[in-house]
């Protein structure tokens, strides 16, 4: 885990994958959980598929949030609150990073 969030630190979107199957360990994991042979990080495709979103009013945590499927690999991250946003359109992460408070932060923009 500790390598993971290195990776995203850096900006740099990362995903375990078994060095045997080739399966993307998610979570993120030493091991595959297919084979249980060792995982190495992998740069993976960034695009995937809006499955839902919705909007935050809660003070400190307002936004456009979403779940993005990315070919297996499912994260929740956030939009620009003006964008225009439907269930199944495109998407990219555009960035990533850790907050200040030590948790991992996808943001997403719509594939034009």
């Amino acid at each position: 885990m500790r390598q993971f969030l290195d990776y995203i630190k850096a900006g740099r979107f990362r995903v375990p994958v078994c060095t045997s199957c080739r399966t993307k360990a998610w979570p993120p994991s030493p091991y595959c959980p297919k084979c249980l042979s060792r995982t190495a990080f992998r740069k993976v495709k960034t695009t995937g598929t809006l499955l839902e979103f919705s909007s935050s009013h809660v003070r400190d945590h307002e936004g456009l949030f979403g779940v993005v499927d990315m070919d297996g690999i499912r994260l929740v991250g956030s939009f620009d609150p003006d964008a225009s946003l439907s269930v199944g359109m495109k998407v990219r992460m555009s960035r990533c990073g850790v907050s200040d408070a030590g948790t991992p932060y996808y943001w997403f923009d719509v594939v034009k």
